[in-house]
């Protein structure tokens, strides 16, 4: 009993003391510092994006058949599991944040704090860049969503009001076709509002992974993004989609290297390491391999069905990509389905579709992805590239040849390519064609699945 009686005792203490207030107590900040709120949510963002389930082997990666899974079936043939919900909830935690970072950066009560970690207006044009990225995102996914948006008072954007006195708990669905034109209009006036800065006006002092603070190279992704979305965009609505690129291209500001790509840089660290890696060698998650039809693909052969009949002709016949061995691991196997191969050397076999799960397990020859996308923890991983804009700019300009090439060879230098090696391959292509520059996209756009599919 005096046991008891003195537990009691404690908890009362215990539920007294939570009462006690610090005055300015540094480890409970009642405003965060906006820097650290934004490479949280940006960080979260690219976990969510990249993560085995939804940017991997569980979903885009499956779906645009860059990876297929070795131990299970579903999701190879589209039967996504109801986990996959999950993610939507995470993206709306992750805007919340972003949204957080631009209302300190507007209230006069927390704007000159937040003026400390870069000019207000920049923090607040990146917050929109990055929060036009993930709604582009999740439109693309999953159609009408509930959206919000900076500089749009629309009636049907109710998302992200979740306090005070327009609280909105079951906001709307607002369509495809609003959305996406918000979203081009948000990254243009981003663009103005980083144009617009001072001369002496910095980006994020710190908590910026992308671009440390580097205000030019975020104009430059705003409007290569903007490029992006008014391709897609344009055939259900031409002339919006038009108004865009034109003014994009008018600018002359947009991404004319490599050195402009937007990257998340991991660190070597696990709790901070690329998702990828954290899949393999943290969560000890090896079941997934690269995909037969994009193995065959970068093979210059045919995909073959089960028994080797060709299913398709290939555009780069005859041509290996010298991206083979980089994204993808030979196989070291010693037999080889669909023919004879040297039993001493490993080959590059991709995993096909299998009819169930349990057939899945069967197959024991596949190539797993490249070790430089799974086993580097600092992994970089691309929100956007040079690559992707030159096959954009070739496709504007009626399948044009010289942006055709520039595309090829800015991805297979970022992927660490010799020159010999890039100029050799790109002698031997095919012209310039919408089969040929969306072949190359497409292949440039590994591991940025969800892109692809777009």
């Amino acid at each position: 009993m005096k046991i008891i009686k003195a537990f009691l005792i404690l908890l009362v203490i215990s539920f007294a003391s939570c009462d006690v207030d610090y005055y300015e107590n540094p480890n409970d900040p009642t405003t965060p510092p906006t820097n650290s709120v934004f490479n949280d949510a940006v960080k979260r963002i690219m976990d969510d994006t990249r993560a085995l389930f939804f940017g991997g082997g569980r979903f885009t990666q499956v779906t645009m058949q860059y990876w297929h899974q070795s131990e299970y079936g579903d999701e190879d043939r589209y039967g996504y599991r109801e986990s996959m919900r999950e993610y939507w909830e995470d993206f709306y935690y992750n805007l919340e944040n972003l949204r957080q970072v631009i209302v300190l950066n507007e209230d006069p009560a927390t704007k000159d704090a937040a003026s400390a970690y870069g000019h207000n207006d920049a923090q607040i044009a990146c917050s929109r860049i990055m929060m036009s990225y993930m709604f582009n995102i999740m439109a693309d996914v999953w159609g009408p969503i509930p959206y919000w948006s900076y500089g749009t008072d629309d009636p049907q954007f109710q998302a992200l009001q979740i306090t005070g006195e327009d609280e909105i708990l079951s906001p709307a669905y607002a369509p495809q076709e609003k959305i996406y034109t918000d979203i081009l209009n948000e990254l243009q006036g981003a663009y103005e509002q980083l144009n617009n800065l001072p001369a002496n006006a910095t980006g994020f002092t710190s908590g910026d992974n992308i671009y440390d603070g580097d205000i030019e190279k975020w104009k430059k992704f705003a409007n290569s993004l903007r490029l992006r979305i008014a391709l897609k965009v344009s055939e259900a609505d031409q002339a919006l989609g038009q108004q865009h690129i034109d003014d994009v291209l008018n600018s002359g500001v947009y991404f004319k290297s490599n050195a402009d790509n937007a990257v998340f840089q991991y660190e070597t660290s696990d709790k901070n390491s690329a998702p990828y890696y954290a899949g393999w060698y943290v969560g000890n998650r090896s079941d997934f391999a690269v995909g037969n039809a994009f193995i065959q693909l970068l093979k210059g052969e045919t995909v073959p069905d089960h028994s080797g009949n060709a299913l398709t002709t290939n555009p780069f016949a005859g041509m290996t990509d010298p991206r083979l061995p980089i994204y993808a691991q030979d196989n070291n196997q010693t037999s080889y389905p669909y023919g004879s191969r040297n039993p001493d050397e490993g080959d590059y076999v991709g995993m096909p579709i299998a009819e169930n799960s349990a057939e899945a397990a069967t197959f024991v020859w596949e190539s797993l992805p490249g070790t430089a996308i799974i086993e580097k923890p600092d992994y970089p991983a691309v929100l956007m590239e040079y690559a992707e804009v030159e096959f954009i700019l070739s496709e504007l300009n009626s399948w044009s040849q010289e942006n055709y090439e520039n595309g090829i060879e800015a991805s297979m230098k970022r992927w660490g390519v010799d020159q010999t090696e890039i100029d050799s391959y790109i002698s031997g292509v095919p012209a310039a064609s919408e089969a040929t520059v969306l072949a190359q996209k497409y292949i440039a756009s590994y591991m940025q699945s969800t892109n692809a599919w777009t």
